[in-house]
């Protein structure tokens, strides 16, 4: 017998959950306060870039949404209930049109209505969990630390905000509860099959409101248009002015 080898699916499955440990696992190089906020940031890392090379090699979408408690992976997949409802109706005007002397010629009618309306159509398609990698669900963030993302410099959350509700999850209760299932609203950040995703930066810190403003510092990961991930920290300054300064030579 010829021995199996792995699939490529079952490989990126174990580099997933290998990257994810391995950032628990990398010894804290700051202060033991900041231990929290560079474990976090850092599984944030082994994740997205595990998400990148996946969305290329697989040629598939991938997204992440974000708030101020955790985060989430999402992947964008074609929906089946256009196909099933052109499918309906076909076969529906068939049974309609069967004893009439002309059913030919309307089944070729209805063929044609189809097959124009399939084209005038586009498939559909939503955000939903990435069922075969687990380890990218809902992550949340552990306590006591703060966090913000700006995209294209504009910031998204507030340290004034206790709350952010933008990003609920809406779930649709259908008569079969078998075939409930949860919406997702379309995530901030995209990783696409070309490459590419949109600029953004991610910020984690302590939350220490005993700290003075010159002792304050955080973590960071930036994501660039061209598809580059650039991680860094501790750098110093306010987590909600200065996530997007330029810093040099503080990469970690």
């Amino acid at each position: 017998m010829k021995a199996q080898g792995f699939s490529l699916l079952e490989i990126l499955v174990a580099m997933a959950i290998m990257a994810i440990m391995v950032a628990f696992a990398l010894p804290n190089l700051g202060g033991s306060s900041d231990k929290l906020a560079k474990q976090e940031i850092l599984r944030l890392v082994a994740a997205i870039e595990l998400v990148r090379d996946q969305s290329v090699l697989l040629n598939r979408e991938f997204g992440l949404t974000i708030d101020d408690k955790g985060y989430q992976f999402l992947e964008l997949v074609e929906d089946d209930d256009s196909d099933k409802k052109s499918k309906g109706k076909s076969s529906g005007k068939s049974k309609s049109g069967a004893g009439s002397s002309n059913s030919s010629d309307n089944s070729n009618n209805d063929f044609d209505e189809n097959s124009k309306d399939q084209k005038r159509k586009p498939k559909l398609a939503s955000w939903k969990e990435i069922s075969e990698l687990p380890e990218l669900g809902r992550h949340e963030f552990n306590e006591g630390l703060e966090i913000n993302l700006t995209l294209d410099e504009e910031n998204l959350f507030s340290q004034f905000d206790d709350e952010i509700d933008i990003f609920e999850e809406d779930v649709e209760i259908f008569e079969n509860e078998e075939e409930s299932q949860k919406k997702f609203e379309p995530p901030q950040i995209y990783f696409l099959s070309s490459g590419e995703q949109n600029q953004f930066s991610i910020g984690i810190a302590i939350s220490d409101k005993s700290r003075r403003d010159s002792d304050s510092h955080f973590f960071r990961v930036r994501g660039f248009l061209t598809g580059e991930l650039k991680y860094e920290g501790p750098l110093v300054g306010n987590l909600f002015q200065d996530l997007d300064k330029n810093y040099e030579d503080n990469e970690l």
